[in-house]
């Protein structure tokens, strides 16, 4: 499938161009249907290694792959919080756009995600992703119900000549006719649990600080699981693998380099589309039954468990708070749902507002994250004790991970059941909220559950 060279687009962004201060060229081609993208993702791993990502929503209304990256944002600045970095970048860049771009998720676009928590130091394994990292992609595919757009973001000066679109277009067409590459996920040496003890004691730890204080109601605590591979992983085959294994998740891949961040997660943060909101409250969980009856009895227990109701409140009221400060007519399910995946079932409300004018979803993302499913409540007081508790920086696990265009539209899921993989090493990360009562040794068990989504992808052995 060849693109069409948009030679008028091109000379108005010469025009708009300077030589200390370049144009943004993002025009945007229509596709054929059949047009997969997690198929085009795998076809540019040549070209493309280590500057891929890949994004779809549980509905499967909206996919988006990228290949190459034009520029991107790279928050390394501990002056400025990442957020305010990202707003910074995205208003410079609509003022030196030319595009075409008609459609909600095509044009330019960033995707990338936030770092957990931008107070701790990062580990050596995290140091490529810094505070937050986003992509604007030299090739973005985008696919919206049945159809399937391709925009191509391309930095031009004033004296570029149009053998650069035709050098694009060449690049393209290669990408289209690769073939598709052979893909395994069955390189896994071994997997092991991480900091088991140093856990429940820390449980224990901070059960007795939920009794003795008035303040602080919930603490989420993390885990790792550390892997190892005979090879490098193919980021393509886990995209596949997820998609295979998975349901009713975001599923999210982010190629920086040799490391890939990857996860399939039930849990949107913020989504917001020219005017409206919608958040939704994920907390408390439950494995998922052997046979249809037990799978039934384990969702109604969890659906009237005290312990679990209270997590989801906690959940709940801090998105409601929150969100009335930047939106109107706000509206919560009248009580919570089972959501279920293959391994897990949560309890699960949808949330819809009504956004004001003068805010936009990094403000209300930045205002939103941790939620106390992910960090605690009341919410500093939680994360002040994880940094205490915890030795190792759990990087973008938990953060938010999303796509955001230059209208300030777009959507950020909070980054579970994810992992890192670097070269032929990676590790896995699970979480649980803590509670008053909570059993230290129920909870571990909990995380046990959660490490089985990205361990099945992986090809590791399964409860």
């Amino acid at each position: 499938m060849g693109i069409t060279l948009p030679l008028a687009l091109f000379e108005q962004a010469k025009r708009h161009a300077t030589k200390d201060k370049p144009a943004l060229l993002s025009w945007v081609h229509e596709c054929p249907q059949d047009l997969a993208p997690h198929l085009l993702y795998q076809k540019a791993k040549d070209a493309f290694s280590g500057e891929r990502f890949f994004w779809q929503n549980p509905e499967m209304t909206l996919t988006l792959a990228g290949f190459g990256v034009t520029e991107q944002y790279l928050a390394a600045d501990k002056a400025k919080d990442a957020f305010s970095g990202l707003e910074d970048k995205i208003n410079a860049l609509k003022l030196r756009t030319v595009t075409n771009a008609t459609e909600k998720g095509t044009g330019p676009l960033y995707f990338g995600g936030f770092k957990f928590d931008p107070e701790r130091e990062t580990d050596k394994e995290w140091q490529a992703f810094k505070d937050g990292l986003f992509y604007l992609p030299l090739f973005l595919v985008t696919k919206k119900g049945k159809e399937v757009f391709l925009t191509v973001n391309l930095v031009v000066y004033p004296d570029d000549e149009v053998k650069k679109l035709e050098a694009v277009r060449g690049q393209w067409e290669k990408i289209i006719d690769a073939k598709r590459p052979e893909m395994e996920v069955d390189a896994l040496i071994t997997a092991k649990e991480l900091e088991t003890d140093e856990f429940l004691e820390n449980a224990r730890d901070i059960i007795a600080l939920l009794k003795d204080s008035e303040d602080l109601h919930k603490v989420v605590l993390s885990r790792r699981m550390g892997l190892r591979f005979s090879k490098q992983m193919d980021s393509g085959a886990v995209l596949q693998k997820m998609m295979d294994t998975q349901e009713n998740s975001y599923f999210f891949v982010m190629e920086k380099g040799a490391a890939l961040f990857f996860g399939a997660t039930p849990e949107r943060l913020v989504a917001v589309s020219e005017d409206k909101i919608h958040s939704s409250c994920v907390a408390g969980s439950a494995k998922r039954g052997r046979t249809k009856e037990e799978d039934e009895q384990l969702g109604n227990a969890l659906l009237k468990d005290a312990k679990n109701l209270r997590e989801h409140h906690y959940v709940v009221e801090m998105i409601e708070e929150t969100l009335q400060q930047f939106a109107d007519d706000l509206t919560i399910s009248s009580e919570p749902v089972l959501l279920k995946n293959r391994d897990i079932q949560h309890l699960y409300m949808n949330v819809h507002a009504k956004k004001r004018n003068d805010v936009n979803i990094l403000q209300i993302a930045r205002a939103l994250h941790p939620t106390p499913a992910l960090g605690g409540s009341p919410k500093d007081l939680a994360r002040a004790i994880i940094r205490m508790k915890e030795t190792s920086d759990r990087g973008f696990y938990g953060g938010p991970i999303g796509f955001i265009d230059t209208d300030f539209d777009g959507e950020f899921a909070v980054a579970i059941r994810s992992g890192l993989v670097i070269d032929a090493l990676g590790v896995l990360y699970a979480g649980c909220g803590i509670v008053s009562d909570s059993v230290p040794e129920e909870e571990l068990q909990e995380t046990k559950v959660k490490f089985q989504p990205m361990l099945r992808v992986l090809g590791g052995n399964v409860e």
